[in-house]
């Protein structure tokens, strides 16, 4: 599941995963956590996030390689591949990958980043206009640290620096569909199990 910040990767990644049945990894929650509990990867990967940059492609490779490992009988990754290499790196050890290309005009990422709210308990994204998890009903909804308009800004720029050339790389390598991320949340979902069935 492959877009920029805020267009909804990790909404729509969650419920694909779910419908076909496959593992799901959030490379940008599995970092957070990482932090969270100060592991080796984790205090490696704080200072980039912080900075509102991508990690280093070795770290976000090592991340997702282990990940994958565990989960041989199919995943969903979201927020990978983010550059070339780890393009590269992917289509080394996999075959008949599906892209998704979820494509938001960015007036619409400003908006979204600005009212994101995730749940620390498990992990769902939805807005500030809701008081309650929509998946579990936990209360404590939060505002992503990365989400302010620098964040947001600088994040950005590096999916237009790295993750566009990375999108154009796998488009003529393998599968690539890009969905109008800019509907409503079912909408999306529609448009995007259409294309596994």
């Amino acid at each position: 599941m492959l877009g920029p910040p805020a267009s909804g990767k990790g909404t729509q990644g969650r419920l694909l995963a779910e419908a076909i049945g496959v593992a799901y990894l959030s490379t940008g929650a599995r970092l957070r956590r990482e932090i969270d509990v100060q592991s080796a990867l984790g205090l490696q990967a704080q200072v980039f996030l912080q900075a509102n940059q991508y990690i280093p492609d070795e770290l976000a490779i090592e991340l997702v390689s282990a990940w994958m490992t565990r989960h041989p009988e199919g995943w969903l990754l979201d927020g990978f591949p983010r550059s070339i290499p780890q393009a590269e790196a992917l289509l080394e050890v996999a075959t008949n990958v599906q892209f998704i290309h979820l494509a938001v005009p960015a007036e619409e990422l400003r908006k979204r980043v600005t009212t994101r709210r995730e749940c620390p308990q498990c992990g769902a994204t939805t807005t500030s206009e809701h008081q309650l998890c929509p998946q579990c009903g936990c209360p404590d909804l939060q505002a992503r640290a990365d989400d302010s308009t620098e964040g947001f800004e600088k994040r950005f720029q590096a999916y237009e620096t790295l993750t566009i050339p990375a999108l154009e790389f796998l488009q003529k390598k393998a599968n690539v569909v890009t969905v109008d991320g800019s509907g409503t949340r079912g909408e999306i979902a529609l448009t995007i199990a259409n294309q596994f069935t």
